[in-house]
Protein backbone atom coordinates (compact mmCIF):
# COMPACT_ATOMS: atom_id res chain seq x y z
CA UNK A 1 0.00 0.00 0.00
CA UNK A 2 2.63 2.31 0.32
CA UNK A 3 3.80 2.34 -2.89
CA UNK A 4 0.39 2.68 -4.13
CA UNK A 5 0.36 6.19 -1.89
CA UNK A 6 3.72 7.44 -3.06
CA UNK A 7 3.11 6.54 -6.31
CA UNK A 8 -0.53 7.90 -6.92
CA UNK A 9 0.47 10.73 -4.59
CA UNK A 10 3.57 11.64 -6.14
CA UNK A 11 1.61 11.76 -9.53
CA UNK A 12 -0.70 14.12 -8.15
CA UNK A 13 2.18 16.43 -6.83
CA UNK A 14 3.94 16.40 -10.39
CA UNK A 15 0.51 17.40 -11.85
CA UNK A 16 -0.07 20.31 -9.19
CA UNK A 17 3.33 21.66 -10.14
CA UNK A 18 2.66 21.06 -13.55
CA UNK A 19 -1.03 22.59 -13.63
CA UNK A 20 0.30 25.38 -11.33
CA UNK A 21 3.12 26.69 -13.89
CA UNK A 22 0.95 26.42 -16.66
CA UNK A 23 -1.95 28.49 -15.18
CA UNK A 24 0.29 30.65 -14.07
CA UNK A 25 1.90 31.19 -17.28
CA UNK A 26 -1.71 31.50 -18.89
CA UNK A 27 -2.76 34.21 -16.73
CA UNK A 28 0.50 36.21 -16.77
CA UNK A 29 0.28 35.73 -20.74
CA UNK A 30 -3.03 36.50 -21.20
CA UNK A 31 -3.54 38.78 -18.31
CA UNK A 32 -7.35 37.64 -17.40
CA UNK A 33 -9.13 39.16 -14.22
CA UNK A 34 -9.20 38.24 -10.66
CA UNK A 35 -12.62 36.78 -10.97
CA UNK A 36 -11.52 34.40 -13.86
CA UNK A 37 -8.13 33.55 -12.31
CA UNK A 38 -9.71 32.49 -9.24
CA UNK A 39 -12.11 30.18 -11.21
CA UNK A 40 -9.05 28.65 -13.00
CA UNK A 41 -7.26 27.97 -9.61
CA UNK A 42 -9.76 25.71 -8.77
CA UNK A 43 -8.92 23.69 -11.56
CA UNK A 44 -5.61 23.84 -10.09
CA UNK A 45 -7.55 22.17 -6.91
CA UNK A 46 -9.35 19.26 -8.26
CA UNK A 47 -7.99 18.07 -11.36
CA UNK A 48 -4.54 16.41 -9.17
CA UNK A 49 -6.61 15.09 -6.91
CA UNK A 50 -8.43 12.55 -9.34
CA UNK A 51 -5.52 10.49 -8.56
CA UNK A 52 -7.13 9.76 -5.59
CA UNK A 53 -9.69 7.74 -7.09
CA UNK A 54 -6.85 6.23 -9.77
CA UNK A 55 -5.07 5.08 -6.91
CA UNK A 56 -7.90 3.30 -5.06
CA UNK A 57 -9.22 1.52 -7.50
CA UNK A 58 -5.71 0.43 -8.84
CA UNK A 59 -5.07 -0.94 -5.12
CA UNK A 60 -9.06 -2.60 -5.25
CA UNK A 61 -8.53 -4.09 -8.72
CA UNK A 62 -4.37 -5.14 -8.93
CA UNK A 63 -3.76 -5.86 -5.26
CA UNK A 64 -7.19 -6.55 -3.32
CA UNK A 65 -8.30 -8.96 -5.57
CA UNK A 66 -11.19 -6.39 -6.94
CA UNK A 67 -12.70 -5.93 -3.55
CA UNK A 68 -12.17 -3.28 -0.71
CA UNK A 69 -14.53 -1.82 1.82
CA UNK A 70 -15.19 2.24 2.09
CA UNK A 71 -12.76 2.13 5.47
CA UNK A 72 -9.83 0.66 3.50
CA UNK A 73 -10.48 3.39 0.66
CA UNK A 74 -11.10 6.03 2.69
CA UNK A 75 -7.75 5.47 4.49
CA UNK A 76 -5.79 4.56 1.69
CA UNK A 77 -7.16 7.88 -0.35
CA UNK A 78 -6.52 10.53 2.87
CA UNK A 79 -3.02 8.94 2.90
CA UNK A 80 -2.41 10.46 -1.32
CA UNK A 81 -4.06 13.31 -0.47
CA UNK A 82 -1.46 13.91 2.29
CA UNK A 83 1.39 14.51 -0.56
CA UNK A 84 -0.37 17.05 -2.93
CA UNK A 85 -1.87 18.58 -0.34
CA UNK A 86 2.28 19.49 1.32
CA UNK A 87 3.32 19.66 -2.66
CA UNK A 88 0.91 22.47 -3.08
CA UNK A 89 1.39 23.82 0.20
CA UNK A 90 5.42 24.26 -0.86
CA UNK A 91 4.38 25.59 -4.24
CA UNK A 92 2.12 28.03 -3.16
CA UNK A 93 4.35 29.33 -0.23
CA UNK A 94 7.36 29.96 -2.76
CA UNK A 95 4.94 31.49 -5.28
CA UNK A 96 4.08 34.15 -2.78
CA UNK A 97 7.02 34.88 -0.10
CA UNK A 98 9.61 34.78 -3.68
CA UNK A 99 8.06 35.10 -7.18
CA UNK A 100 5.09 37.34 -6.68
CA UNK A 101 5.91 38.82 -3.00
CA UNK A 102 2.90 41.27 -4.14
CA UNK A 103 -0.07 38.41 -4.55
CA UNK A 104 -1.40 39.35 -1.41
CA UNK A 105 -1.65 42.77 -1.62
CA UNK A 106 -2.80 43.05 -5.70
CA UNK A 107 -5.98 40.48 -4.51
CA UNK A 108 -6.74 42.85 -1.78
CA UNK A 109 -6.57 45.54 -3.56
CA UNK A 110 -8.91 44.54 -5.93
CA UNK A 111 -10.99 43.51 -3.04
CA UNK A 112 -10.70 46.97 -1.25
CA UNK A 113 -11.76 48.72 -5.31
CA UNK A 114 -14.85 46.44 -4.93
CA UNK A 115 -15.98 47.13 -0.95
CA UNK A 116 -15.70 50.76 -1.66
CA UNK A 117 -18.70 50.42 -4.66
CA UNK A 118 -20.55 48.54 -1.61
CA UNK A 119 -19.88 49.43 1.67
CA UNK A 120 -20.39 52.78 3.57
CA UNK A 121 -17.17 54.81 4.74
CA UNK A 122 -17.49 53.27 8.51
CA UNK A 123 -17.53 49.53 7.51
CA UNK A 124 -14.96 50.11 4.96
CA UNK A 125 -12.59 51.28 7.12
CA UNK A 126 -12.91 48.16 9.22
CA UNK A 127 -12.62 45.84 6.26
CA UNK A 128 -9.21 47.92 5.59
CA UNK A 129 -7.63 47.00 9.13
CA UNK A 130 -9.11 43.62 8.66
CA UNK A 131 -7.50 43.18 5.18
CA UNK A 132 -4.18 44.31 6.66
CA UNK A 133 -4.26 41.65 9.52
CA UNK A 134 -4.90 39.24 6.47
CA UNK A 135 -2.39 39.97 4.68
CA UNK A 136 0.13 40.40 7.78
CA UNK A 137 -0.98 36.52 8.24
CA UNK A 138 -0.70 35.25 4.92
CA UNK A 139 2.88 36.48 4.78
CA UNK A 140 3.86 34.38 7.36
CA UNK A 141 5.13 31.14 5.93
CA UNK A 142 4.12 28.52 7.95
CA UNK A 143 0.56 30.27 7.82
CA UNK A 144 0.49 30.23 4.17
CA UNK A 145 1.66 26.30 4.18
CA UNK A 146 -1.12 25.23 6.64
CA UNK A 147 -3.74 27.42 5.07
CA UNK A 148 -2.91 25.80 1.26
CA UNK A 149 -2.39 22.48 2.82
CA UNK A 150 -5.84 22.64 4.64
CA UNK A 151 -7.55 24.39 0.88
CA UNK A 152 -5.93 20.85 -0.57
CA UNK A 153 -6.78 18.27 2.49
CA UNK A 154 -10.65 19.46 2.44
CA UNK A 155 -11.11 19.21 -1.07
CA UNK A 156 -8.70 15.90 -1.05
CA UNK A 157 -11.20 14.54 1.79
CA UNK A 158 -14.05 15.08 -0.07
CA UNK A 159 -12.72 13.66 -3.04
CA UNK A 160 -12.02 10.77 -1.04
CA UNK A 161 -14.91 10.36 0.70
CA UNK A 162 -16.62 10.71 -3.22
CA UNK A 163 -14.37 7.73 -4.58
CA UNK A 164 -14.57 5.46 -1.78
CA UNK A 165 -18.12 5.17 -2.00
CA UNK A 166 -17.84 4.92 -5.77
CA UNK A 167 -15.09 2.15 -5.64
CA UNK A 168 -16.15 -0.03 -2.52
CA UNK A 169 -16.97 -3.36 -3.83
CA UNK A 170 -17.35 -6.50 -1.53
CA UNK A 171 -15.37 -9.09 -1.49
CA UNK A 172 -16.55 -12.73 -3.98
CA UNK A 173 -17.33 -15.93 -1.65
Amino acid sequence: MKKIVLRYGGYAALAELVLFVLLWLFIYITNVGHKVQGYISYVNLICPLLFVYFGIRYYRDHINDGSITFMKALGLGLLIIIIPAAAFGIIETVYVLYIDPKFYETIAAYDLEQYRKSLPPAALALKVKEMQEQITLEKNPAYNFVLMFLSIGSVGVIMTVISSVMLMRKAKA
